[in-house]
């Protein structure tokens, strides 16, 4: 039993330094196996043979700014104060939104959209699509034309002020243009 254990000189029958070699090299495949090197992870969607990278955002966050006050203290018919309602458009509120990936466009209709749900005040009444009231072009936003009905004062008195500020809350924006005629709106590219 003694020589399976030593061999002749004295050493072990699996041999010290092949066995030290054979560790140092498992423990070292281990420990890069184990590492994350931060590279994507893809993987494939269901039904699809598209790639997916699992490190793509999966929401965005958008800020906007509300009023302080309710808009009819400053735009009722009587007071039609659009400066003084502008000046309580200072609430800032972020939310998060399931969509990503959205161009210009899409972000800035979707801030709007999300602005006035918050402020609880309505879209013009011509407005049946939300996501394509305003076009971006360059730096400028335009805003869709806006059909005349019984208050629309009222409501541009303060709808004007909350779009201008929101609109220009947003870091690529610098002027609003308020299109007035429908063809000219619908040339816009």
């Amino acid at each position: 039993m003694k020589k399976l254990i030593m061999s002749a000189r004295g050493r072990s029958a699996f041999g010290g330094k092949k066995v030290i070699i054979s560790l140092s090299l498992f423990l070292t495949l281990i420990f890069i196996v184990g590492c994350n090197f931060n590279q994507p992870i893809s993987e494939l969607q269901p039904n699809t043979n598209q790639a997916v990278n699992l490190n793509q955002p999966k929401e965005t966050t958008i800020s906007f700014l509300i009023p302080t006050a309710d808009p009819l203290k400053y735009c009722n018919g009587a007071d039609m104060d659009s400066e003084g309602f502008r000046k309580m458009i200072t609430k800032v509120v972020t939310k998060t939104i399931p969509e990503t990936n959205l161009t210009t466009d899409q972000l800035v209709n979707k801030t709007l959209a999300l602005a006035a749900q918050e402020a609880n005040i309505n879209f013009p009444q011509n407005t049946t699509d939300q996501t394509n009231y305003i076009k971006i072009i360059g730096d400028t936003a335009y805003v869709q034309p806006i059909d005349a009905w019984a208050g629309v004062s009222i409501f541009l008195c303060y709808w004007k002020p909350f779009v201008e500020v929101n609109l220009l809350y947003l870091t690529n924006i610098k002027n609003v243009v308020w299109v007035e005629d429908l063809q000219k709106w619908g040339e816009l590219k």
